[in-house]
């Protein structure tokens, strides 16, 4: 081949369409893809929003709305619309280095690849609509069009809208997996809104709005067992491990403790089912990245212990927050962390002194009694993350971290004296159990815990009268 241009021969290293779409889309779950135009909903808040990403709920009044069939897709939001001076570099696959739309902004998104890698993900027949205040357009992206191989270029048609600014994706022609995943009996809509409860929200805590099929989808926010900080700042008592730096732009802010009252008892049923709850979440800039991480990523086993029922009531928040997000460490997918970036290097040798402060403490919990641990937990409460920020305010105790400006509040944690009680664990079977109630107590039906203890009292003093 020869450059008309040059006179020069040839070849051509372009990508053939289907090899670029395939390979764009192969790598990337169907929930991310679609979490992916969620993310853009919410940068287009921010574009539009007076308030600033630390306010109470800058996100309010925004919204965007989703809806699942085995025909359709559509997402719907209120987040401002594309603007026609950015509509080119939108869809371009792959953002222009002169596209200068989100500098300076807190967003997510640096590659520009995530709402076409998305619906072509979903399907191969794409309407995009979204208007500003002063202009609409529309593209229609068709399965013709991915059989064009030399065509990459697609209409715009404009339009005028009265509706409140924002941007509305229809996907119809779904892939066949697609089809059958928004339709079938395995209700991919009920594991989509779970990842949305875990991922968004912080988002949603902030006032954004995510409804799926018309109902909003609740938040999941973090909250940490404390005392009041003030009083424990100044004497002794349980309250969260807070680290707060800015590197290189990049506000950082760490904090992790006890969400619920330690319990030693890993098969008690009240508590069994924390271990889900346990963990480290990550945030970048609002956005869930990493969701109750157990495992070496997080510092578990490297510096701090290997996870462990006994650690099922600890868990910790990372927030990283900077308006340059190729400085965040955050993945192209954006749900998940590059565990290489300095940044990250840097702030999880916190997120493991944080863990051992509570690891440890649990050694010296679970010798005490319930009675005694009850009563230690008694004088905290459960607080959210946002509400311990306004509460770290009344720390006095900070400590410098050498050779940087962060600083660190390591809870001063009571001193435990190890009980005298000792805990006695046994099964029986249960027709046992209730003829030993019945035979005690009276009733069958009483708890066994407390036929145990029965059974025990009752055997000391049998003891105490052969003496």
């Amino acid at each position: 081949m020869r450059n008309e241009e040059t006179g020069v021969e040839v070849v051509s290293l372009a990508p053939t369409k289907a090899f670029f779409v395939n390979m764009l889309t192969k790598d990337i779950e169907l929930e991310d893809a679609i979490l992916d135009l969620l993310d853009n909903c919410v940068d287009g808040a921010l574009r539009s929003t007076k308030a600033a990403i630390n306010a109470e709920r800058p996100y309010e009044g925004y919204y965007a709305e989703l809806m699942f069939s085995g025909k359709e897709f559509s997402i719907r939001d209120n987040c401002g619309g594309i603007s026609e001076e950015v509509r080119d570099s939108a869809f371009r696959l792959g953002r222009p280095p002169e596209d200068k739309t989100d500098e300076n902004l807190p967003t997510v998104g640096t590659y520009g690849i995530g709402m076409k890698r998305a619906v072509f993900k979903v399907g191969y027949d794409c309407l995009i609509r979204s208007h500003t205040a002063k202009s609409g357009f529309s593209v229609h992206i068709s399965r013709e069009w991915m059989a064009q191989e030399n065509s990459w270029e697609i209409p715009v048609e404009d339009f005028a809208s009265k509706e409140p600014p924002g941007t509305t994706i229809t996907v119809t022609d779904l892939r066949p997996g697609v089809a059958e995943a928004f339709d079938g009996p395995a209700s991919f809509r009920d594991s989509f809104k779970s990842r949305v409860s875990q991922y968004y929200s912080v988002l949603i805590e902030k006032g954004f709005e995510v409804r799926i099929d018309n109902k909003p989808v609740p938040g999941m926010p973090l909250s940490l067992r404390t005392a009041d900080l003030e009083s424990v700042a100044k004497s002794t008592g349980i309250a969260p491990y807070i680290y707060e730096n800015t590197i290189d732009t990049v506000q950082v802010e760490v904090m992790v403790g006890f969400f619920a009252p330690f319990d030693s008892d890993p098969d008690e049923d009240a508590t069994a089912g924390r271990a889900e709850e346990a963990g480290w979440t990550i945030v970048c800039n609002d956005r869930i990245v990493v969701y109750k991480d157990k495992t070496i990523l997080t510092g578990w086993g490297d510096g701090a212990p290997n996870y462990h029922p006994q650690f099922r009531q600890i868990a910790g928040q990372v927030t990283f927050t900077s308006s340059q997000p190729a400085k965040l460490p955050i993945t192209t997918t954006k749900r998940g962390i590059n565990a290489q970036n300095p940044i990250f290097l840097d702030v999880r040798k916190r997120m493991r002194d944080g863990l051992k402060v509570f690891t440890n403490f649990t050694n010296s919990l679970k010798k005490l009694d319930a009675t005694e641990r009850d009563q230690l937990f008694r004088s905290t409460s459960a607080v959210e993350v946002r509400a311990l920020r306004s509460q770290a305010s009344k720390i006095t105790s900070w400590s410098k971290e050498r050779g940087s400006a962060g600083r660190i509040y390591a809870p001063q944690l009571p001193k435990l004296v190890e009980s005298n009680n000792r805990k006695m664990v046994f099964s029986r079977p249960h027709d046992q159990v209730r003829k030993v109630a019945r035979f005690l107590l009276g009733e069958p039906d009483t708890p066994p815990s407390e036929t145990g203890a029965a059974a025990f009292d009752h055997l000391l003093e049998l003891s105490k009268a052969k003496r």
